[in-house]
């Protein structure tokens, strides 16, 4: 008896400690937590360019391929797919359970008419561009040529099939993007204009759908599994809920304290996120830099640019760099591939304006050759930490000996520095290069006369010609002209770069499997799950 007593109270002990363990939450129970600082602007996949409207499509629609979390396509609405021997055509085969979210099946006119749409001039996408490798996709675009021209067909209801300009190594990575989403013709033309506005104007085909009154504007949005979405896997968690509000106060303690799952940091926190035992997932892959607004009178002289460039000892002004950031003398970066290979290993260094002993003499024939007696004041735009004060603080001292008058410096928050940017208020800049991508054209295209995000407010039909030429070309035959590009942008001091951020996203370690994607910034939540405390009185 006192054996079978032991053995029921060790059992009873056994799973009273249980119940106080560590535990994974049921899928049907587990909500992921997430924040996002601004309102999405749009859930219509063919026109949001921001990326809170990206995050959000990318959860709740699915193009004819996913992303995996090493950014490989692999099957999303499309089971398989062949591809012709001269790499142009691509033949898709759908999955025939595949449903929109309110349970009618999506078929390949859905895809045709998705992209259709993104290309039309009348959508004015500002992502159009993204898909122009598809046959007549740019003639389209610009209104030379009828849509019914554009490359892409639906050959039944299960079958696209896409013809290309050029072969593209990347093509499949850009048709997991938003303006390669399916749209569905009926429910797009019945939405009276306000597709993808609100809760009620969203037909989804992903795995997940906005909840039924789920979108509060500029307060949250709530996304739930969808029921009738049919994939090769089952997404995990039961939902995601989106608030929209500013960062807290202190980030860290928030993914600490479950507050929030996960969010992305700079890398200057990227220590005491550590400290605090969270899970950081990084990509270096932000170039920041100084760089000069080309509409100013007097540094428009692209002489005068690089003569204040040449004044600069790198040495000496990057003795303190921002925490987790890495010095860096190329505007594209290591990490960049072309063609599935590393774009530096083929094209080499191609360093930015050397320093020079010379460089006040420089200064003083550039201003005379536009005929002005003196530099006029110059303030140098940066964001208000300690380590990038002092670098400014360096390159202010060695401005300062060029001229009689003083260079003057404006710290500002990170959101002030991206609405100065928008708005152009400023003569001279410290900045990251926002790349949405990882190739090359992702980089250069920034510096597109028509980019939204053009820090040098550069305007010069030359320089668009070496954007458009690369994008025409396939591969690797423009590999000669995205360094004369790059090349542009150096010898005519347009971005002189200074360090590599390590963009991070932290996650309390019980959480687990969210895919975060380089460059564009999103957060695929598919296979996300995290494990918690049971209360002791269960």
């Amino acid at each position: 008896m006192k054996r079978i007593l032991c053995f029921v109270m060790s059992v009873m002990m056994i799973v009273s400690l249980a119940s106080c363990s560590e535990k994974e939450e049921q899928p049907e129970d587990m909500i992921i937590h997430y924040n996002i600082t601004v309102e999405p602007v749009t859930l219509d996949p063919q026109i949001a360019n921001d990326s809170g409207s990206r995050l959000v499509i990318l959860n709740i629609f699915e193009g004819l391929v996913r992303l995996d979390k090493d950014d490989n396509p692999v099957p999303g609405v499309a089971k398989s797919w062949t591809v012709s021997d001269d790499q142009k055509v691509y033949t898709f085969h759908l999955r025939e359970e595949a449903c929109w979210s309110n349970g009618t099946g999506v078929t390949a006119d859905d895809f045709v008419f998705g992209i259709q749409r993104a290309i039309q001039p009348s959508t004015g996408s500002e992502t159009a561009y993204t898909l122009y490798n598809i046959k007549n996709a740019e003639a389209v675009n610009k209104g030379k040529s009828d849509v019914s021209d554009l490359g892409i067909s639906a050959e039944n209801k299960t079958t696209v099939k896409i013809e290309l300009e050029h072969p593209d190594s990347g093509f499949l990575n850009v048709l997991a993007t938003p303006p390669a989403m399916p749209c569905n013709r009926e429910y797009f033309e019945k939405s009276g204009g306000q597709y993808g506005r609100d809760d009620d104007k969203i037909l989804s085909n992903g795995a997940f759908m906005v909840k039924e009154s789920g979108w509060s504007h500029n307060e949250y949005i709530y996304l739930r599994k969808n029921q009738y979405y049919a994939g090769e896997d089952d997404p995990i968690p039961a939902g995601v809920n989106i608030t929209i509000e500013d960062s807290p106060s202190d980030i860290i303690e928030a993914v600490s304290d479950g507050t929030i799952d996960c969010y992305a940091i700079p890398g200057s926190l990227s220590d005491k996120a550590e400290e605090k035992g969270l899970i950081i997932t990084s990509f270096a892959d932000t170039v920041w830099g100084i760089s000069f607004n080309t509409s100013d009178e007097t540094l428009k002289n692209a002489k005068v640019r690089k003569a204040l460039l040449s004044a600069l000892d790198r040495d000496f002004i990057l003795k303190t760099l921002p925490v987790g950031c890495t010095a860096v003398s190329d505007i594209i970066p290591e990490t960049v591939k072309l063609d599935g290979n590393y774009y530096r290993d083929f094209v080499g260094r191609n360093l930015s304006v050397p320093f020079s002993e010379n460089a006040k003499q420089q200064l003083s024939d550039s201003l005379q050759s536009d005929e002005t007696e003196e530099m006029p004041k110059l303030n140098i735009l940066c964001t208000n930490d300690s380590a990038t004060r002092s670098i400014v603080n360096n390159i202010i001292q060695s401005w300062n000996s060029l001229m009689t008058s003083h260079v003057n410096k404006t710290p500002v928050s990170r959101s002030e520095l991206n609405e100065r940017i928008t708005s152009g208020d400023y003569n001279v800049i410290i900045a990251p290069l926002k790349v949405s991508g990882s190739s090359p054209i992702a980089t250069l295209e920034l510096f597109r006369s028509d980019s939204d995000y053009n820090l040098a407010k550069l305007s010069d039909k030359k320089y668009d010609e070496y954007i458009d030429k690369i994008k025409k070309a396939p591969d690797f035959s423009s590999i000669d002209t995205i360094l004369t590009a790059e090349k542009y942008l150096n010898d005519n001091g347009i971005f002189y770069p200074l360090y590599i951020e390590n963009r991070c996203y932290i996650s309390a370690s019980s959480v687990t499997g969210i895919i975060f994607h380089p460059y564009g910034g999103e957060a695929d939540f598919f296979y996300a799950k995290k494990v918690t405390k049971s209360d002791e009185s269960n």
